[in-house]
């Protein structure tokens, strides 16, 4: 059976067998510059000590027949040897290699086996609290809303809708997290839609979010194909992200414009923009959060084969770039 690799275990997989790979081929060429430099002092003393036993007995004969006959010392040539260990270097290279490689590649895999299970039971830990969570949030917001519609005072009123607040907030981060858990087997629901005028439709629900940031949509009419419902959840991710890590009264600007989406932002930046897309990763530890917003962005952006450009410097901002011309029905 083929397992398929996720995301985070393909980003693993290939750092360790690399590093692998690479360790075993500094060993080999640690060796093999041993095995060169030996064997050509070898070849290099057997034919020094070859040449000094032809120059002897060319003097020897010399003296045996009293001829007057002159004996030279041959320059000392191994080219030929030399060649002879290349080629054994680089048969020895073949035939490690085609060792190497496959065990790497197993060794590779079975390192991933305890983190494949690790994820797999923290998975399907927040799957259980999110159905157990479900019922008694259900029983909150029915009853918040019961005494809301009951209630005359604006001070209690506002507490209620404060309550029906939190519940929403719960409710999206549920969602969030099925979504998460669920995405390798979801399905995407493609349609042809105005992602221009979808923006503009959650402008306001942007806004609601925190009064203290400016939320400005730009750009022209732009016709998709994808699945709505996923990519308004990648645009989301990026957007709240946006929202929650931006000073006060700064703006968040959202463009569309040459079928390229650009989310920007004024907030703190991006220490290591190249981790943020990890599983459960996350910068800033003192802002609530998962670490899940950008891993489904990631994962819905693989999903719809759309690029993705991150611009970030510290204490200036950051900037998204997505290229959708290949949904662009234009």
């Amino acid at each position: 059976m083929v397992i398929v690799l996720k995301s985070y275990e393909k980003h693993s997989f290939y750092r360790f067998f690399s590093i692998f790979i690479s360790v075993t081929l500094l060993l080999f060429l640690a060796l093999s510059s041993l095995y060169y430099f030996k064997e050509k002092n070898r070849y290099f003393q057997e034919k020094k000590l070859q040449e000094k036993i032809i120059f002897a007995e060319c003097k020897n004969l010399s003296k045996l027949l009293g001829e007057d006959s002159k004996c030279k010392m041959k320059s000392i040539n191994i080219d030929d040897k030399l060649s002879i260990i290349y080629k054994e270097i680089l048969l020895s290279l073949i035939f490690s290699l085609l060792f190497i490689i496959p065990f790497a590649y197993l060794i590779a895999k079975l390192a991933l086996k305890p983190v494949r299970q690790s994820v797999e039971t923290m998975d399907n830990f927040i799957n259980g609290i999110v159905h157990d969570i479900n019922t008694p949030l259900s029983v909150i917001r029915i009853n918040a809303q019961s005494i809301k519609n009951k209630l005359q005072e604006d001070y209690f009123i506002s507490k209620s809708t404060r309550i029906l607040q939190g519940v929403d907030h719960i409710e999206a981060l549920e969602e969030q997290l099925l979504f998460m858990l669920k995405i390798h087997q979801y399905t995407p629901q493609k349609i042809n839609f105005d992602i221009h005028e979808m923006l503009i439709n959650r402008q306001n629900y942007y806004r609601d979010l925190r009064k203290s940031i400016e939320i400005f949509v730009d750009g022209d009419k732009s016709i998709i194909n994808g699945d709505k419902y996923a990519l308004m959840r990648m645009i989301d991710n990026i957007v709240i992200n946006a929202i929650k890590y931006s000073p006060a009264k700064s703006k968040v600007v959202i463009s569309i414009k040459n079928d390229v989406l650009k989310i920007s932002d004024n907030g703190n930046g991006i220490k290591k923009p190249k981790e943020i897309f990890n599983k459960y990763y996350r910068e800033q530890t003192n802002i609530k959060g998962l670490g899940l917003g950008l891993y489904v962005v990631k994962e819905i952006a693989n999903m719809h084969l759309i690029k993705i450009n991150v611009e970030s410097k510290l204490g200036v901002g950051t900037t998204f770039s997505f290229n959708l011309s290949h949904l662009s029905t234009l």
